[in-house]
């Protein structure tokens, strides 16, 4: 086995110890019911972010693709039952492992093979509660990136 594929499989491992906390905050970010300037929640995934805590965070857009927020006593505030920062853990995956597998292979880019499992999981764990009826549009992407995966039809598509 390669060590690429050696650390996709650590990676696996620790996305898949933090299912069980993602899925019911993804279920209330899929049953909640938006205001209507909301068309699309778009997930970015801060690819540094994997060893500072959770790389993903949710945007509540409108249609001209500005961030909506709603105001409550003259304080803006996101229109989300949950916070955009999804969870609130110390990591995915601690530092070393980066360490441990660039070390034994220095082509290794592993917050790219980290971003791509991590999409995959996401996905997954969006399907498992239901993501596929959710009215608006999801997508999921590396921050700034030219492409997103629709959660809502499973497939890559421009921005």
């Amino acid at each position: 086995m390669s060590i690429e594929q050696e650390f996709r499989e650590k990676v696996q491992e620790y996305l898949d110890n933090l299912s069980r906390d993602i899925k019911p905050v993804l279920k209330h970010l899929i049953e909640y019911s938006y205001p209507k300037e909301v068309v699309s929640l778009e997930f970015e995934v801060f690819v540094d972010g994997f060893t500072q805590g959770f790389p993903v965070r949710a945007f509540f857009m409108d249609a001209y693709n500005s961030e909506h927020f709603v105001y409550v006593d003259d304080k803006a505030q996101y229109p989300s039952p949950v916070d955009p920062e999804l969870l609130e853990i110390e990591h995915v995956y601690p530092y070393e492992l980066e360490e441990q597998y660039t070390s034994q292979d220095d082509e290794l880019e592993p917050l790219s093979v980290a971003t791509d499992e991590l999409i995959i999981w996401f996905s997954r764990c969006w399907r498992e509660v239901g993501g596929e009826s959710f009215k608006l549009k999801a997508n999921i992407a590396p921050h700034d990136n030219d492409q997103v995966y629709n959660l809502i039809e499973s497939k890559w598509e421009e921005r």
